[in-house]
C-alpha cells in the first residue's frame, strides 16, 4: 500500500507494529472523512429537496384556498336557493311553486370545483420525506390542514352529491323532471301538487342541513389555510404576488 511505502522510506526499516497502527489509523481517518463528505452532500441534497417541497406545498395551499373560497360562495348560494325553495314550496300559488322548482333546479345544475389531486404533502408522507421538515409543530400544522381537506371538504362534497341525487329521485315522485328543465311554467310539471306541498319541504330540510354543514367546514378550512399560508410566508419569505407571476 502507498502508506506502507512512504513509512518504509521514512524509517528505512521493515514495516513493524507501529507502521501497521499508523496505517490503520490513516485508513480509519480516510473513511471518516469520506463518510462526513457523503453526509454533507446528502444534507445539501435534502435541503434542495425540502426547498422544492416547500415551494410546491405553498402553491398547493394557495390553489386549495382559492378552490375553498369559490366552493364556499357556491355553497352559500345553494343555501339561499334551498331556503327559497323551502319557503315557496309550501305556498299554493302557481308562481310560488314555479319559483320553488326553479331555485332547486339552480342547485342541481350549479358546477363546483371537484378536483382533489394528491398534494405535495401527501407525496412526502408516502415517501417518508415528511421527516425532512424538522419543525414538528409546523409539520403537524401542515398535516392538519391537508388532512382536513381529505376528511371533511372532500367528504362533504361527496355527501352533497349523494343528497342531490336523492333529491332528484324524490322530485320524480311529484313531477316530471325533464319537463322541469325545459318548461317555463314549472308548476305545470307537478303530477302530485298536493303531495309536493305537504311533504317535499321535509326532505328539503335535510338537503339544507347538508349544505350548511358543508359551508361550515369550508369556512374552517379557509381559516386554517389562511394561518398556514401566513406562517409559510413568515418562515420562508414567500410572497403571493411573486408566486402568481411564476405560475402564469
Amino acid at each position: 500500500m502507498i502508506w506502507r511505502k512512504i513509512l518504509n522510506r521514512l524509517t528505512g526499516k521493515k514495516t513493524g507494529v507501529l507502521i501497521y497502527v499508523v496505517e490503520v489509523s490513516l485508513i480509519i481517518v480516510s473513511i471518516l472523512v469520506a463518510i462526513q463528505a457523503d453526509r454533507y452532500q446528502q444534507n445539501k441534497r435534502n435541503e434542495i429537496k425540502l426547498d422544492n417541497y416547500i415551494q410546491s406545498m405553498y402553491q398547493d395551499l394557495l390553489k386549495d384556498h382559492d378552490r375553498n373560497q369559490n366552493n364556499l360562495a357556491d355553497c352559500q348560494n345553494d343555501i339561499k336557493n334551498i331556503e327559497r325553495s323551502l319557503r315557496l314550496s309550501q305556498i299554493n300559488q302557481d308562481d310560488s311553486l314555479s319559483l320553488a322548482l326553479r331555485n332547486l333546479g339552480v342547485v342541481f345544475t350549479r358546477g363546483v370545483f371537484r378536483a382533489f389531486p394528491p398534494t405535495t404533502f401527501d407525496i412526502m408522507l408516502q415517501s417518508g420525506d415528511a421527516a425532512l421538515i424538522r419543525d414538528l409543530d409546523f409539520r403537524n400544522k401542515l398535516a392538519s390542514a391537508f388532512s382536513f381537506r381529505e376528511d371533511y371538504i372532500k367528504k362533504d362534497l361527496l355527501d352533497f352529491d349523494i343528497q342531490t341525487r336523492e333529491m332528484s329521485k324524490i322530485m320524480a315522485q311529484y313531477g316530471n323532471l325533464s319537463c322541469m328543465f325545459t318548461s317555463s311554467e314549472l308548476h305545470a310539471c307537478l303530477r302530485d301538487r298536493e303531495g309536493f306541498m305537504a311533504n317535499f319541504h321535509n326532505d328539503l330540510f335535510t338537503f339544507l342541513r347538508t349544505a350548511q354543514v358543508r359551508a361550515f367546514h369550508l369556512q374552517i378550512a379557509i381559516q386554517g389555510f389562511d394561518k398556514t399560508i401566513k406562517e409559510m410566508e413568515e418562515l420562508y419569505g414567500f410572497k403571493q404576488e411573486e408566486v402568481a407571476e411564476e405560475t402564469q
